[in-house]
């Protein structure tokens, strides 16, 4: 044996015993002794029901489409904080008191959604679905979180102190604290607070990106409602065109939808589909922006493509992205043009996709230079096509006068505004109007955005226009039916397109 171990053995059991006896409360002042007493429980009831809620006071489960969490946690001021990883979160002032709401959204169930994103019945109702989801969650996580308060402050009680007298008065505190905190919330909760949410992380954006959600939300189940009518109407607005005293195709004629602007409108795909059938279109093409935001997660929006039917021809616009270009690829009967020229219903096509992304419509900076350049750098690629191209998609017309010349027509969108006009060289312009009625954003304002798309005809030798009939379908509040039919000869002179021909692009659209 060591000596210096066997020698300095008893000096530290001499030590370990006079600070065994120093801490022991029996050796403490008596007022010591019985503030210790007193506080103990309430310390370890407390201290315990904090690391138990921290540790197992989070429910997990599924609402409609959305995986959430939902937890109580104890603060220093209550609030309601809603997390939308990785895009931020939703803080809500709704009540004063030690506690805060937590809840977080973990995963959205992709297949699920793509359900509801292909009914626009079912949309409509997903609203009160996940709200009524929403409330028995959290009383089923309010229960949860009592219980494993009450548990956790009773074993740290009795982990310690070992005296079930001190125990049962720690498990009381811990209920006592916990009953306190819910009534506290419950006298101070403000309705009205998520009237004036708080956003924080890149969600920051969303009343710029897309208003008041409730009015959104509000004006949807309107908009889907309407839908019915819009599609009845297309069927009257076909059978007028029957009888018109002006051009009448004929078998041969091409027939070729223009749509654009769609912006994530599960509603579009049902007229689309409808005038597409009715008028016995070739093929649809569509100038962009299909989406809004061009995340992975609005790819799905784009599937019911593949049951139209026809070919889709889509050119990318700036609120479309990369992964919503390949999500359209995707479909068998889809055409995307990215600078290569293709032979779609008998007709050449060419386009580009726009050279930005901007899906925040609160960026303001891009410069004027960047979009001139992309378009001037595409017009002269399709300048040196062989045999020409028969039409151009681009999806902002800014600079459409560098197509003057090249192919007899130029099919854009962007603005949300249908306009038509003919440049010096006898290229015409057709920008067409948002075909989904400004998507979500355009249910924010009193005033709606129409639903606008046209059919063109051209003739199947020359491969000319001839001739296109303009749909107007109300917005929200309506479901009014308009067509107007055109001719080319007769409105080569009518506009000469804007004043300024290269403005500053919105990036509103």
């Amino acid at each position: 044996m060591d000596v210096a171990t066997e020698t300095s053995a008893p000096g530290d059991r001499l030590r370990r015993r006079v600070w065994r006896d120093y801490t022991r409360p029996a050796s403490w002042p008596s007022w010591l002794r019985r503030t210790f007493m007193l506080l103990s429980p309430v310390v370890l009831a407390l201290a315990g029901a904090w690391i138990a809620l921290t540790v197992a006071g989070t429910t997990q489960t599924y609402v409609g489409p959305l995986a959430i969490d939902v937890a109580f946690r104890p603060t220093l001021s209550g609030e309601s904080v809603i997390h939308l990883d990785p895009v931020g979160a939703v803080v809500l002032d709704t009540h004063s008191g030690p506690v805060t709401l937590d809840i977080s959204v973990r995963q959205v169930d992709l297949d699920g959604l793509s359900g509801y994103v292909d009914d626009p019945y079912s949309l409509s109702g997903l609203d009160e679905q996940i709200t009524a989801g929403i409330e028995d969650v959290i009383v089923d996580a309010a229960i949860r979180a009592a219980l494993t308060a009450v548990i956790g402050g009773t074993l740290a009680a009795a982990l310690v102190l070992r005296s079930v007298r001190r125990t049962a008065l720690a498990a009381g505190v811990a209920a006592a604290a916990v009953l306190g905190s819910y009534g506290l919330t419950a006298l101070t909760f403000d309705s009205e607070a998520v009237r004036e949410p708080a956003y924080t992380g890149p969600l920051a954006a969303a009343p710029q990106l897309i208003g008041n959600a409730e009015d959104i939300a509000t004006n949807f189940d309107a908009y889907a409602d309407q839908l019915a009518g819009f599609v009845a109407n297309v069927a009257a607005v076909y059978d007028t065109t029957l009888n018109l005293q002006t051009f009448q195709p004929n078998d041969d004629t091409i027939r070729v939808l223009h749509v654009s602007d769609l912006h994530l409108n599960p509603a579009a795909w049902d007229i689309i589909d409808a005038v597409a059938e009715q008028y016995d279109v070739d093929a649809i093409v569509d100038s962009g922006d299909i989406v809004d935001q061009g995340t992975p997660l609005e790819s799905s929006y784009v599937r019911p493509i593949a049951d139209l039917g026809r070919p889709y021809v889509f050119v990318k616009g700036n609120h479309d992205s990369v992964a919503t270009a390949a999500a359209v690829a995707a479909a068998p009967n889809a055409v995307v043009l990215d600078g290569e020229p293709a032979e779609v219903a008998g007709l050449r096509f060419v386009g580009a996709p726009d050279p930005r992304f901007t899906p925040d419509k609160s960026v303001r900076g891009v410069p004027d230079e960047l979009i001139r350049s992309g378009t001037e750098e595409f017009a002269e690629a399709a300048e040196e096509l062989d045999p020409p191209p028969d039409v151009i998609v681009f999806h902002d017309p800014s600079h459409a006068e560098l197509f003057d010349g090249i192919a007899p027509l130029v099919l854009s969108g962007h603005a949300h505004k249908r306009d038509t006009y003919t440049l010096d060289e006898g290229t015409r312009v057709m920008v067409q109007g948002s075909t989904g009625g400004a998507g979500l954003r355009g249910l924010r304002d009193e005033d709606p955005t129409p639903v606008n798309l046209s059919v063109l005809y051209f003739d199947p030798d020359t491969k000319a226009l001839v001739a296109w009939d303009d749909l107007t379908l109300g917005g929200l509040g309506q479901t009014s039916a308009e067509i107007d039919r055109h001719q080319a000869g007769e409105d080569d002179g009518a506009a000469q397109g804007p004043e300024d021909p290269s403005p500053t692009p919105d990036l509103e659209n």
